[in-house]
């Protein structure tokens, strides 16, 4: 054989060795950098916001209308998908006071300690975990809520569980979510304790959309689906106009409960 030939075969075997080495060791396992700057450039008030508020903010992966009075969000908002969620990105799980909301307004992350109530996610840490800054931003204390443990930790997190792996059968969803208040609500540390929350998910592929409220109180996984209600009954129940901007085939959509369908693996 042809001394060229010999050193150009393994010259070859040598840059594909080396090829195979630079994607297994630095390409593969940080994949997800390549694509993930995609989703922080989604709207995540694409069908509208439900209430008026006193500030709106919009993060990397979620949006959410503050009130002062309440000293939370009263709604956020987010996209995911299959894509977009389950990405092993380092967790600091370091709550922080959100510089964004004037202090008069802002809540520490010290004024849930010792409250019996746990620091609850509205846009979960486990569905938005792209990046390592879009899941720190859902550490904001503007994010979190006062929440009872045994539904936190129960019925809340099954339904978050269950809306996760939706992406990979209803697609890409909208997920909106906030708390609902007593009109005098109690105050734990001058912050107002929700009485309930509500949660609402819609299916861009199949325009189908379900709504959820939970008492703040001890419900268990076994009893979610007590509490799925149509999007239109959470709109009653509330006040707030969700989803505004599908317009008047909305109406439809909001009004229509199929729980078997959102049960099907």
């Amino acid at each position: 054989m042809d001394i060229k030939c010999i050193l150009v075969g393994g010259g070859a075997a040598i840059a594909g060795a080396a090829t195979q080495y630079v994607i297994s060791t630095y390409l593969w396992p940080n994949r997800h950098q390549v694509y993930t700057w995609v989703f922080a450039l989604r709207n995540h008030r694409k069908l509208g916001e439900p209430c008026k508020t006193d500030k709106v903010l919009d993060r990397d992966g979620y949006s959410l209308g503050y009130s002062y009075k309440h000293k939370s969000a009263l709604w956020v908002s987010y996209v995911i998908s299959k894509g977009s969620i389950g990405i092993d990105v380092d967790r600091e799980d370091c709550f922080y006071a959100d510089p964004e909301i004037p202090e008069k307004y802002r809540v520490q992350p010290e004024d849930y300690t010792n409250t019996g109530y746990d620091r609850g996610h509205q846009a979960p840490s486990a569905a938005i975990d792209f990046s390592r800054a879009s899941n720190m931003e859902t550490f904001a204390m503007s994010n979190i809520l006062l929440q009872h443990p045994k539904l936190n930790r129960q019925a809340w997190g099954s339904l978050e569980k269950t809306i996760r792996g939706w992406t990979h059968t209803k697609g890409k969803l909208l997920v909106t979510t906030g708390p609902l208040f007593d009109e005098k609500p109690e105050l734990i540390n001058d912050i107002p304790l929700p009485k309930s929350f509500y949660k609402l998910v819609y299916s861009f592929a199949h325009k189908r959309c379900i709504g959820f409220i939970l008492p703040n109180e001890n419900i268990k996984a076994s009893q979610l689906w007590d509490h799925a209600m149509s999007v239109q009954s959470v709109e009653n129940e509330t006040g707030y106009k969700f989803f505004k901007k599908l317009g008047g085939k909305g109406r439809k959509i909001k009004a229509e409960l199929d729980i078997s369908w959102w049960k099907k693996k």
